[in-house]
């Protein structure tokens, strides 16, 4: 029985090592003379039980060991199988490896049949047994994966599970064609952006926006000052923090998980976004009753609509609720319940102590808390939740804090003395023997040296010369042409007006005698 070979651009001018693959699932039947039965547990069983796999039944149909008379006719065969190698496109290569999705929806209905298709997958991939895959397989498998990422629903056990996959992926491949998809993308969520906030002024993310950026601070390191992928990330979503609607609890909701997402970016790198303090106060100003607030913000009527939109009326036990996340059910869509806001207020209130932690060592802390400071003191006096209290003066507390250890740890700025210019010495160059007068047994590269430099000094005047003598000559002829110019025109206006004032002569005597 003839050995399959694969119609592969990788295994051009080289023979197959590599195994056949005859089946989908998690058995694979390998053919190498024998057919085999393999799965994923075999390796552990035959390392227990130290015997090998069963075997199955196989009987060979044809003699592998007949020689070859004509050599001819087999580099006919090498040189066609070259050619079929060379025609062999991209196309043909993902339909090779049936296994590996080449679309999403392929891959959602396999998962509609198996929900353990990711897993197996996975394990192809992984798998050293069988034939690698080529990259360009590897990408468009990485592409599919990253639709499927995006389309579904929230949940934490798939989106762990297909980040990993992504991550994996990443590292094996690294080409253009993955950061070029990624680039795509923020590309059309900046168009989608920029379309709602010229017709609305402000706008509304949605969840696959979230979990995007999400998955971007998973794949890519987000402390690079400069990076072609996490920097215009990072601007696409200060933009949608900069622009982020707060008419209803959901929107606010929407805003605190950006919010959230911003303070993952910024961790390692403790870079100061001034719009996320700005919305923070924003969602602040919103828990404070009218005409309390010592320090007030102007805020659209289109961003928010409801200035008492986060007033909590009645006291509220929290200590049943759970953390406001993108897996979270509750959307908040109540905009009069009193529980909705405190949660709301709880997490903008944990938000503000994180970013307080973070930026605590700048040295402008006290200017960028001042306005936190009457805010949070205002819903600590004024709200009816005691839990929404006792955080605000654990807010107030901290901000005291930070404030004086940085009053106390700032100096003024010194200006540097003038450094001393250091007069240029020049020191003698001493022979090797000294008799008292000009020494001219120097070294012989020396002399060499001083030549080649006067030679070309002297090279250097006589082009400079050379130079100066061909621009002087062309000013001239230039000069000459515009005066013989200057004088032709002169000549030709003078005769046009000798012939005017002939004809002006002329035509004064006809009218005279008339």
């Amino acid at each position: 029985m003839e050995r399959p070979t694969l119609k592969s651009i990788l295994a051009k001018n080289r023979p197959q090592t590599h195994l056949s693959v005859e089946e989908l699932d998690e058995s694979y039947y390998i053919l190498d003379g024998t057919k085999r039965r393999v799965t994923f547990d075999d390796e552990n069983e035959a390392d227990k039980n130290g015997t090998l796999p069963t075997e199955e039944t196989t009987t060979d149909t044809g003699d592998d060991s007949t020689p070859v008379d004509n050599e001819e006719q087999g580099d006919n065969d090498d040189d066609e199988e070259e050619e079929e190698a060379e025609e062999t496109t991209n196309g043909d290569l993902v339909a090779e490896f049936e296994e590996i999705p080449s679309s999403l929806d392929i891959l959602e209905n396999r998962i509609r049949e198996d929900k353990n298709t990711i897993n197996i997958i996975w394990k192809r991939i992984r798998d050293k047994r069988l034939p690698p895959i080529p990259k360009v397989v590897l990408s468009n498998y990485f592409d599919v994966s990253l639709d499927y990422y995006v389309s579904i629903k929230p949940n934490q056990v798939i989106y762990n599970k297909v980040s990993k996959i992504l991550l994996d992926l990443l590292q094996s491949i690294n080409n253009d064609q993955t950061k070029a998809n990624i680039l795509n993308r923020l590309k059309q969520y900046h168009v989608t952006l920029s379309e709602q906030i010229e017709e609305e002024k402000f706008c509304q993310v949605d969840l696959s926006f979230i979990v995007f950026l999400k998955l971007i601070t998973y794949l890519y390191p987000t402390s690079d000052f400069r990076h072609p992928i996490t920097t215009p990330a990072l601007t696409l979503l200060i933009q949608a923090v900069h622009h982020a609607s707060l008419n209803s609890l959901s929107s606010c909701r929407q805003a605190l998980l950006l919010i959230e997402l911003t303070k993952q970016w910024i961790s390692k790198t403790t870079r100061y976004v001034p719009e996320v303090i700005v919305l923070l106060m924003k969602l602040l100003q919103l828990a404070c009753p009218t005409g309390k607030s010592k320090h007030v913000l102007s805020c659209s009527s289109k961003q928010s609509g409801n200035n008492q939109l986060l007033v909590i009326k009645k006291n509220i036990d929290l200590s049943k609720s759970t953390k406001l996340t993108v897996f979270s059910d509750n959307d908040l869509d109540d905009d009069d319940n009193d529980e909705h806001r405190a949660i709301i207020l709880q997490t903008c209130l944990n938000s503000l102590i994180d970013f307080l932690n973070i930026y605590q060592l700048l040295s402008a802390i006290v200017e960028i808390a001042q306005p936190f400071k009457s805010l949070v003191q205002t819903i600590a006096e004024t709200s009816k939740c005691n839990q929404i209290s006792l955080k605000s003066r654990e807010v107030l507390t901290l901000i005291d804090t930070i404030q004086t250890t940085c009053l106390t740890n700032r100096k003024h700025l010194e200006q540097g003395k003038e450094q001393t210019k250091i007069l240029r010495l020049y020191e003698p160059r001493f022979g090797p023997v000294y008799e008292g007068k000009k020494n001219t047994r120097l070294p012989k590269e020396h002399a060499e040296r001083m030549g080649l430099r006067r030679k070309y000094k002297r090279e250097l005047k006589s082009t400079t010369r050379a130079l100066i003598l061909d621009n002087q000559f062309i000013a001239r002829e230039e000069l000459r042409q515009q005066m013989e110019k200057d004088t032709q025109r002169k000549r030709k206006v003078k005769d046009i007006l000798s012939e005017l004032s002939m004809q002006e002569g002329e035509y004064r005597k006809l009218q005279k005698t008339k």
